[in-house]
C-alpha cells in the first residue's frame, strides 16, 4: 500500500516524470528509497495508469540529460505522469485506511524465538546481540540525518518520531531479552508441539 500512496501522494501536489519522482523520493522520502527502486517505481506508475488512477503525457520539458551529461539540464521529450480524479480519490481513501489501520501479525524474530532452543544459549545471545548493535547503527543513522536537516517539517518530525520510537522500543527489548538468556544456563524451553493421530495411525 505505501508504494501506491507514496507515488499518488506525490502527484497530487503536482505532476512529474520519472526521473524527478525518482530524484524527490531520495532526496526528501530516503526512507523509501530502497523499497521504490526504479524499476519496481515504473511498474507501479504504469498499473497505476492501467488502472485509471494517473494519465501519462508526453511533453517537453526541462530536463538533466542521461549518464555523464546529467548537469545538462534542457528542453527534453519526457513522459510525464498527471493524477486523475479516480487517482485523487484513491489516494484520500488510502491516506484514510492508512492512518487509522492497524495490522498485526507475527514478525520473522518472533518465530525464530519460538526455535531458539535449537542453539546453544551462547549463540542465541551473540546473534541477537548482532542484531542490537545493527538496530544501535540504524538509530544513530537516524539520528544523523534529524541533525543534519535542521529544518524539518512537521510531517518528518513525526515520521522521524514514530522511527526512534520502534528502534528504542526494539532495542530495549533486545535488551531485556539477551540479559534473561545470559543469566539462564539453558535455552527457553517452550510446550512440545502436539501432533493429531489421524485415523491411520490409530488403525495401526
Amino acid at each position: 500500500m505505501y508504494k501506491e500512496l507514496m507515488l499518488l501522494g506525490l502527484l497530487a501536489e503536482h505532476p512529474m516524470y520519472g526521473q524527478q519522482i525518482r530524484e524527490v523520493i531520495e532526496m526528501h522520502h530516503d526512507a523509501f528509497a530502497s523499497f521504490i527502486k526504479k524499476p519496481t517505481m515504473y511498474y507501479q506508475l504504469d498499473r497505476l495508469v492501467a488502472e485509471g488512477f494517473l494519465q501519462v503525457r508526453s511533453e517537453a520539458v526541462q530536463a538533466p540529460g542521461p549518464g555523464l551529461a546529467h548537469q545538462d539540464v534542457a528542453l527534453r521529450e519526457r513522459e510525464v505522469y498527471y493524477i486523475t480524479e479516480a487517482g485523487r480519490q484513491r489516494f484520500v481513501s488510502l491516506l484514510r485506511e492508512a492512518l487509522q489501520a492497524y495490522e498485526p501479525g507475527p514478525s520473522v524474530i518472533e518465530a525464530a524465538v519460538f526455535f531458539i532452543d535449537q542453539l546453544p544459549p551462547a549463540e542465541a545471545v551473540r546473534l541477537l546481540e548482532g542484531r542490537r548493535q545493527r538496530l544501535i547503527h540504524a538509530r544513530s543513522h537516524v539520528s544523523e540525518q534529524m541533525a543534519a536537516m535542521h529544518e524539518q517539517d512537521e510531517a518528518h518530525q513525526i515520521v522521524n518520531d514514530h522511527t526512534m520510537s520502534l528502534l528504542d522500543a526494539e532495542i530495549g527489548w533486545l535488551e531485556r531479552t539477551i540479559a534473561r538468556l545470559s543469566s539462564s544456563r539453558h535455552a527457553p524451553r517452550k510446550q512440545e508441539h502436539t501432533i493429531l493421530k489421524t485415523d491411520a495411525d490409530v488403525s495401526c
